[in-house]
């Protein structure tokens, strides 16, 4: 599958573990037909998260390519975070920044809420990455442990957006599985495994994407903006 397709699959599988969890987390909702879900139950603000969360889990395991799509937005946040600072020193230096103002204040501000199991995470997590890139593709950073690793990692950083992370980058190895080029999911077994079913591009790749994105579309509908969508008559419901 494309970089596009694996993070659209990975924040809808995120957002709709999301909103399940929200529903059953409410016993009345959880008895709810499916047809009456139309009640929002995600912020705006959670929407985004689980989406974002989700759809970075879904490229993480390609940064083992250095071509890919996942280590091309890994260089481009680095070069937004590299112009930010340029910026300020810019700013500061012109004396457009007022006198007295720190121009490095959200960087420090941002320093100091990092405990030393932010610090920790952040280091496991460039690891598994260091280590899916040493191990070539579809080698280290495309097996359970990296998984594993990365949800640990993510859970001392970012506690709350662990799971997402984690079902994001789940759904990369199981459309992978799908691929006819094996993956060494077993690692640190050497022999692959894939099914065999699907090619990395084509139409597939693009009914899946389409999928991924109704699926998103319908889930922001649902449990963001409180629509009420059909249900056909006669399939199952949660009562």
């Amino acid at each position: 599958m494309t970089g596009r397709t694996h993070m659209a699959v990975g924040a809808a599988v995120a957002v709709t573990a999301g909103l399940a969890a929200a529903r059953l987390a409410d016993p009345a909702a959880a008895s709810a037909s499916l047809a009456s879900m139309g009640d929002a139950s995600l912020s705006p603000a959670a929407f985004l998260s689980l989406a974002a969360a989700g759809a970075a889990g879904g490229m993480l395991p390609d940064t083992d390519v250095a071509t890919s799509e996942a280590s091309r937005e890994l260089r481009r946040a680095w070069a937004v975070l590299v112009a930010l600072i340029a910026l300020s020193l810019a700013l500061y230096t012109a004396g457009v920044t007022p006198a007295g103002q720190d121009p490095f204040v959200a960087l420090r501000w941002l320093a100091g809420r990092l405990g030393p199991d932010q610090l920790a995470g952040c280091m496991t997590l460039v690891a598994v990455c260091a280590a899916g890139r040493a191990s070539g593709h579809r080698g280290f950073s495309h097996s359970l442990v990296a998984l594993v690793a990365a949800y640990a990692a993510t859970r001392l950083a970012l506690p709350s957006l662990s799971v997402p992370l984690a079902l994001g980058y789940a759904s990369h190895l199981a459309l992978d599985l799908l691929n006819k080029t094996p993956l060494r999911l077993l690692w640190p077994l050497r022999r692959g495994v894939c099914l065999g079913l699907l090619r990395s591009a084509g139409m597939a790749d693009g009914l899946v994407l389409g999928l991924a994105l109704l699926a998103l579309l319908c889930s922001f509908a649902r449990g963001v903006l409180g629509i009420a969508l059909p249900w056909p008559p006669g399939l199952p419901t949660w009562s």
